[in-house]
């Protein structure tokens, strides 16, 4: 099977930044190998039998996945899990690989959107790592599946909160990008299924505060970029990848890459409106 240019330009991507930026070098090392397994998933996905959507194409239907098939492909992603990735990941992949009700409850867990914290208490371990496996797992499903129905995500009829419409997942970035109407266009980008759909650029994405004295932007000089766009009112942010200043930029990788501004975000005392795969 050839390999997919979205997944390419990720790994592609990873590999420049980490060169470049050596406080995500590890991660963006493991997110490049990791790729191979999702988007070998992500292939599978694209070309199944079941079905991709709700009958009138609003949702995707990650909940009519096959299960039998569905948790032997879980098996084997946690068994090959990278020789990158962190000694927690690596320790709690050969707990589930070798226990398949805990697997199979985590995957069930990931597909309901359930918390993961009373599994974790049977594992010993710390709840946010453990939701790297059936997140990491579903990604590419989703996104298949979206692929697959040709859906597009539309923006929430409510200023709060700000979801998918289409997995109901919420946004991991914001993108900006000049298109021929509309010149510095925001969009919303699915933490799940990587749809994006268009939201206010002056309005905060957790809360609906649109005054600007409380929506703060602030931009490193290592990623000019990127910005952390914070709301005074609720104290969460959301990094922006402007692609206007850097078109190269892959808004999903470059998102995972700056950690340091999560970093610099936790020590003012905010919290994402949602973490990255790594749950940071």
């Amino acid at each position: 099977m050839a390999s997919d240019p979205v997944w390419n330009r990720r790994r592609a991507r990873a590999e420049t930044l980490r060169a470049k930026h050596a406080p995500a070098a590890e991660l963006l090392g493991f997110y490049a190998d990791l790729c191979a397994l999702q988007e070998s998933i992500y292939g599978e996905a694209l070309h199944a039998s079941w079905p991709a959507v709700e009958a009138d194409g609003a949702r995707l239907r990650l909940d009519r996945l096959p299960e039998r098939q569905t948790s032997w492909v879980f098996d084997k992603f946690v068994r090959a899990l990278p020789p990158s990735a962190t000694p927690v990941l690596k320790a709690i992949a050969e707990r589930l690989a070798n226990d398949r009700d805990l697997r199979n409850d985590v995957l069930a867990a990931g597909v309901a959107r359930r918390p993961l914290d009373d599994i974790a208490g049977r594992l010993d371990c710390d709840a946010a790592p453990l939701e790297f496996f059936p997140r990491a797992f579903l990604q590419p499903y989703a996104e298949a599946l979206r692929v697959r129905a040709g859906a597009v995500a539309a923006g929430s009829h409510a200023l709060t909160p700000a979801a998918c419409s289409l997995c109901q997942a919420r946004p991991v970035a914001a993108i900006l990008r000049d298109e021929p109407e509309i010149k510095g266009r925001r969009t919303l980008l699915c933490s799940l299924c990587a749809a994006e759909w268009a939201f206010p650029r002056s309005r905060c994405v957790a809360c609906g505060e649109e005054a600007p004295d409380k929506l703060q932007s602030h931009v490193a000089e290592e990623w000019s970029h990127v910005r952390v766009e914070e709301c005074a009112s609720c104290s969460m942010y959301l990094k922006t990848i402007d692609l206007r200043e850097s078109g190269l930029a892959v808004p999903l990788v470059d998102e995972l890459a700056t950690v340091e501004l999560d970093l610099w975000a936790a020590e003012r005392n905010l919290t994402k409106y949602q973490p990255n795969l790594f749950g940071l």
